[in-house]
């Protein structure tokens, strides 16, 4: 490539603000990953500019006469904000073309300006795109065009492109083509069917990767405060549940509003939300974004016989923080009455405090609520949605985020997380602040039983505890440098009664939540150990797989961690010995459940030493060699690498690493597609059965062995396996 400086004759300067040092380095960087290497993405949260570093690297390509292509899957929003130069009205690069289903163009002749770029070369231009509009009948002879001659494709949120149609054009592209894609959260779906940008080709591999905790730290991102409010409600009373277990497997539940007595608690749960709000907000016009729940079924008391009502939730929320609706304990009795319409609009024609937004409402009136709300001092000052907004949604003057939808998918929490950590200058914001209503999940135990160990249940229940979520959200990084020096703080609230005074909420108790969150995580896991414990019948093989992925995910970064850990392995080691001793089991359950649990209890203790040697960093060795004594351990941290050994000799079938090593590699080899699917269901019962508990242990030791580390990290491992390293 030639200089940047170095511009065609007759071509028009674009003009960028400066890339600041740090990002200039990651921009050459990406440059020079791709003079060796066809396709890569960088992983950066919601915020941190990669679209604005993405500009710098097309006017690179565009200042050396070449043909860049932008692409989007279906978000016009995102892919309108980077064509247009907001500060001049126009074009960012005066030689481009925005081609959406919102922006009707001359496809001929845009296809006749492609040809001639492809066939002349040396006149840089930038084609603005999105996925459908590229692959829809129409634009056939432009796809063709540009498979051709593109030289550089840049794909913003390339998380929506793995395993559909996207993924297969990204396949369709040459290899004299360039392919950057850009997310925030590499991968798609919900717990236990989990897909990575990896998959998208074999050598796609991230480029440049940078953590929310550490955006916070380096002051790229603003400070979040996030707060989690308990509700009294039971999640199965609120949430539709009538699939069962099944409604999981979506990234989201539905709300059940059908009957007087859910709705009157669905009511009574948004109005949590008001509460909290009232209480915690202390800038009453603080630009704030409620993301509400579905509803399937028609509401009671609202709408025709059997209709259903679109963004129902969040009409009902924007109603109920303008104080039209209320449910109070004194009148949980009565029937609850809705507005007979939902309005955004005061009768003078000015916006309500709180409005809402939907996908019904006509495009101008969609695009008039957003450019009110986002001019700070005017309301709206509340904006209440469904599915809109998540992904796209530039708007740095937001200050609070207010969460009332359950998600099972940790993509959609971190893209909604993003909407408030952006930093603004101009509304002087000093933190992003975010609310979460949380529902008991207990009862989903009790009324599903050992129905939560199918498949990866387990994970999808617990995901829908915020702890559970904000200790995934944080995982990587140095999170815990940035909760010691407040600028990531996690709070549970309790609302006493309210103050006195016009205007003043509720009192307001704070109660720090530790992350990792090991007694939530224990509590749920002994659960698990009480429905295995129940059972009389079979070899336990579903409930030692769920209850060994449970095991994988318990965290020591404390003494009470270890405290916590130390009492529930002494449970575990109770109930071996109570099974070798239960009167009720048959020949082949007395068998296996002393074993499953004996082979639990020292998975469990493996887990905590190897995050004590490779997270215990910020611990002293005095501290080190305490968690080792509470853990049951030799107090002396010289040995730990012969204490986890001690650990695979005396929990696993396989007693060393070279032992690991051999049966992972027969998995690798049998777990592939090519073999998988000729495999009766007797057989893969049997690969579960034998092979699958060995991915656990090996997990534990592949900072031990290179031939490990290879198998792990490889890109043919089947996605079955992939699942269970990825959500360790």
């Amino acid at each position: 490539m030639t200089d940047s400086n170095e511009i065609p004759a007759g071509m028009e300067t674009i003009e960028l603000e400066p890339l600041r040092e740090d990002k200039k380095s990651i921009f050459e960087d990406i440059l020079r990953y791709f003079e060796t290497n066809q396709r890569g993405y960088i992983k950066v949260p919601t915020g941190w500019g990669k679209t604005f570093l993405s500009k710098h690297i097309m006017k690179k390509y565009y200042d050396e006469g070449k043909l860049v292509l932008f692409l989007v899957s279906k978000n016009n929003p995102l892919l309108s904000q980077t064509y247009y130069d907001r500060k001049k009205n126009q074009p960012l690069f005066p030689n481009s073309e925005l081609l959406s289903s919102e922006h009707r163009v001359n496809r001929k002749e845009l296809a006749e300006t492609l040809k001639a770029l492809g066939q002349k070369k040396g006149e840089g231009f930038v084609l603005f795109a999105s996925l459908q509009t590229v692959l829809g009948k129409q634009s056939s002879e432009i796809k063709d065009l540009i498979l051709e001659f593109t030289d550089l494709v840049i794909v913003d949120e390339i998380h929506n492109f793995i395993n559909n149609r996207g993924n297969d054009f990204l396949n369709e592209i040459g290899e004299r083509t360039k392919i950057l894609g850009m997310t925030a959260t590499p991968f798609q779906g919900v717990v236990g069917n989990v897909k990575f940008v990896d998959e998208i080709a074999g050598d796609m591999r991230e480029v440049y990767a940078k953590t929310l905790p550490e955006c916070i730290l380096d002051n790229e991102l603003a400070p979040l405060k996030y707060t989690i409010a308990e509700s009294s409600e039971d999640i199965f009373e609120i949430f539709d549940f009538e699939k069962g277990l099944d409604e999981l497997d979506k990234q989201d539940l539905f709300l059940d509003c059908s009957t007087p007595d859910k709705l009157r608690k669905v009511i009574r749960r948004t109005q949590l939300a008001k509460e909290v709000y009232d209480s915690m907000v202390k800038q009453r016009h603080a630009k704030t974004l409620i993301f509400c729940a579905p509803v399937r079924k028609r509401v009671y008391g609202a709408g025709a016989d059997g209709e259903e009502i679109n963004a129902f939730h969040a009409k009902l929320t924007s109603s109920v923080f303008n104080g039209e609706v209320s449910v109070t304990e004194l009148e949980k009795d009565a029937e609850p009455v809705l507005p007979l319409d939902f309005e955004n609009y005061k009768s003078e024609g000015e916006f309500r405090d709180t409005v809402f937004i939907s996908s019904e409402l006509p495009r101008d009136e969609q695009s008039a609520i957003l450019t009110a709300f986002r001019e700070l001092g005017k309301p709206p000052y509340v904006l209440c949605t469904v599915g809109m907004l998540i992904e796209g949604f530039d708007f740095p003057g937001l200050e609070a985020l207010v969460l009332l939808r359950p998600t099972l998918s940790m993509r959609l929490f971190e893209q909604q997380v993003g909407r408030v950590t952006r930093l603004s200058p101009v509304s002087g914001k000093q933190r992003g602040n975010i609310f979460e209503i949380s529902d008991n999940i207990d009862s989903l135990y009790q009324r599903f039983g050992e129905g939560v160990f199918s498949g990866e249940k387990v994970d999808q229940v617990q995901m829908l505890q915020p702890e559970i979520r904000l200790e995934e959200l944080f995982s990587e990084g140095d999170a815990a440098r940035a909760i010691e020096e407040g600028k990531i703080e996690i709070k549970k609230v309790e609302l006493g009664p309210r103050r006195k005074g016009k205007g003043k909420g509720a009192q307001v108790t704070e109660i720090p939540v530790r992350l990792p969150p090991t007694a939530i995580r224990a509590k749920y896991f002994s659960r698990l150990l009480a429905l295995t414990e129940e059972k009389d019948i079979g070899a336990f093989e579903r409930e030692k797989r769920e209850l060994m992925r449970a095991t994988l995910r318990f965290r020591v970064r404390e003494p009470r961690d270890a405290e916590e850990l130390a009492e529930l392995s002494g449970n575990i080691n109770k109930l071996k010995r109570e099974a070798y001793e239960d009167r009720r089991l048959g020949d082949v359950s007395r068998q296996h459940k002393p074993k499953v649990f004996g082979e639990v209890e020292w998975l469990l203790k493996l887990q905590a030493l190897n995050s004590l040697k490779y997270e215990g960093g910020h611990l002293s060795m005095p501290e080190k060699n305490r968690i080792l004594k509470i853990l049951g351990f030799e107090p002396d941290f010289r040995r730990i690498d012969s204490l986890r050994l001690k650990c695979l000799k005396l929990g696993s079938a396989q007693k060393t690493i070279p032992e690991l090593v051999k049966v992972l590699g027969f998995v690798s080899r049998l777990s592939s597609s090519e073999t998988y699917q000729f495999l009766d269901k007797k057989k893969k019962e049997q690969w579960k059965r034998e092979f699958l508990p060995a991915v656990y242990w090996g997990f534990c030791f592949i900072n031990d062995s290179s031939e490990l580390k290879e198998l792990f990290e490889s890109t043919e491992w089947d996605r079955r396996v992939k699942n269970i390293i990825r959500q360790k």
